[in-house]
């Protein structure tokens, strides 16, 4: 008879366990939020960051954290290399990608964007520190016969502009060696004048890079119609990315209008200013900040 019970307080141990399971996932159900999942490298100081405590933090988390909270959802955040961003978003493992992701022809037909932006800047060219005195750049012509690196992943706006470039301008094309090191290495290639003369990236990117490794360069910002003669394939908008699907088209319209909010009420340029230094939440902000320089 002893040996009938023995297994009882196990048993109702598990019970009260999987009792315990189910309400926690009822309280989530009762909340009414759906939970996403957004993916990001993390290795974008200023913009998506782990920070002293290994928690990842930056401009582009906190801005979907507010967006996340006002639109109705529960966020929950992945780190992973770039290209596993997208490769995620195909497979449903992720429902939104960022980190200083440009809306680019191709991109769009293959995934849905926010359309109110959260971070503009136009683009700018960096080069090695000095390089300019030796190679002037003042049209987009002058890149040619530069060296470049690119990440072999189809879909880059660098590597998309880079291959339009190369199409218009046969004759004397930019030099490209594919690698996926990434672009951390890039920037130190760039740095110490190892194989790159150019990269296309923006002002905040090389202000956090000079903050964090010291790294210096040469930069140069081409006016859009220059930009514009080897396609319309740049944008100094910065969007969130979602699935191409009518979930995914909905939850771009929800952040959409969370974003309009957060730019009404201040929070953007507040999270601007915080993270990156200075007020880059809209192209008039962007442009009245820089006026004052």
């Amino acid at each position: 008879m002893k040996n009938k019970w023995k297994f009882l307080p196990l048993l109702l141990a598990g019970l009260m366990l999987l009792g315990g399971c189910g309400s926690q996932s009822g309280e989530k159900a009762q909340s009414g939020k759906k939970t996403i999942v957004a993916a990001t490298e993390g290795t974008m100081k200023g913009i998506a960051y782990m920070d002293k405590d290994n928690k990842l933090t930056g401009h582009e988390v906190e801005v979907l954290k507010a967006a996340a909270a006002k639109a109705g959802y529960d966020i929950q955040f992945q780190t992973t290399e770039f290209a596993s961003i997208f490769a995620g978003i195909d497979s449903g493992r992720y429902q939104i990608g960022f980190g200083s992701i440009s809306k680019t022809p191709i991109r769009e037909k293959k995934y849905s964007f926010t359309k109110v932006t959260h971070y503009y800047e136009p683009a700018v060219f960096a080069f090695p520190k000095g390089f300019l005195q030796k190679h002037p750049v003042n049209h987009v012509e002058d890149l040619g016969g530069l060296r470049t690196y690119l990440n072999p992943t189809k879909g880059n706006a660098w590597q998309q502009y880079v291959e339009a470039f190369n199409a218009k301008y046969p004759d004397k094309p930019i030099q490209v060696t594919y690698s996926d090191e990434g672009w951390a290495a890039y920037y130190r290639r760039l740095n110490s004048d190892d194989g790159i003369d150019v990269l296309k990236t923006n002002e905040t990117r090389l202000y956090m890079l000079s903050k964090e490794y010291g790294y210096q360069f040469d930069f140069v910002v081409l006016p859009q119609a220059e930009m514009d003669k080897v396609g319309k394939l740049t944008n100094p908008n910065t969007y969130f990315v979602f699935p191409k699907t009518e979930e995914g088209a909905k939850m771009a319209a929800d952040f959409d209008k969370a974003i309009a909010e957060l730019q009404k009420d201040g929070t953007l340029s507040k999270l601007s200013k915080e993270f990156l230094g200075n007020d880059y939440s809209s192209q008039e902000n962007y442009e009245k900040a820089h006026a004052k320089k």
